[in-house]
């Protein structure tokens, strides 16, 4: 698990950012940028040392749970080698290039499905003014929608799927979707649960990314934070 409290954040944004940045096949796949950057990339507070701090720390957490493996380089960013994001330790290898190979082996190659986070969620700022919740609820129903870029999807999932898929606790989860929705990436609306029944209708929460937004530069609106919850548990 990358999340957990305020350190959880910082390795989640992290890791996805190193992904993110892994070298094509054939560069030597080493990622070394100070710690300092990135402090400012994920707008920590003051990134010279607190920030950086805490870059730190998460890099070696993420090396003590075999994420990452880390050269030393005094005078030097730290030159990290991006490992398996299962956390076993392995060489990463890319997941089209993994499904290739295990392409004859049944059910291997479906381990290593995956979806795209557009490069606009770092270069327009979204990766720094959502936390850690939001990120990870983002990730979550990016996963569901199966990575598609066309708007319109109603998504939805058991609070037992999101807690069992992705690790999401009620508190993450309203949290990260107050978040989306200031930040526009997601709008919620209400949906019976069977449309074509009778009588009194069980409604639950439906939620519909909007790919669209990342292209703009983020920001959360504080007008749209409100008090209500819009995670259903049903």
């Amino acid at each position: 698990m990358l999340r957990g409290g305020q350190g959880g954040q910082v390795r989640l944004k992290l890791y996805l950012s190193l992904l993110w940045m892994y070298p094509p096949e054939g560069q030597l796949p080493e990622i070394a940028f100070p710690a300092r950057a990135w402090a400012e990339l994920f707008d920590l507070d003051d990134p010279e040392t607190r920030g950086a701090r805490r870059i730190n720390d998460a890099q070696k957490w993420l090396e003590a749970n075999g994420f990452v493996s880390i050269a030393s380089r005094p005078g030097h960013a730290n030159a990290v080698m991006v490992l398996d994001d299962a956390g076993t330790g392995e060489p990463y290898v890319m997941p089209g290039q993994a499904a290739k190979k295990e392409r004859s082996a049944l059910g291997k190659a479906k381990q290593h499905r995956y979806v795209q986070v557009d490069r606009t969620f770092w270069t327009k700022g979204h990766i720094a003014v959502l936390s850690g919740a939001g990120v990870a609820m983002y990730l979550g129903l990016l996963a569901e929608q199966g990575g598609s870029k066309k708007e319109g999807s109603e998504l939805w999932f058991s609070p037992n799927d999101a807690e069992r898929r992705f690790g999401l606790k009620a508190d993450a989860r309203s949290k990260g979707l107050r978040e989306l929705a200031a930040a526009g990436l997601v709008l919620t609306r209400r949906r019976p649960v069977d449309p074509t029944g009778f009588g009194t209708q069980r409604m639950r929460n439906v939620h519909v990314l909007q790919p669209s937004r990342l292209n703009e530069t983020a920001c959360i609106r504080t007008d749209a934070s409100g008090s209500s919850s819009p995670w259903s548990e049903e």
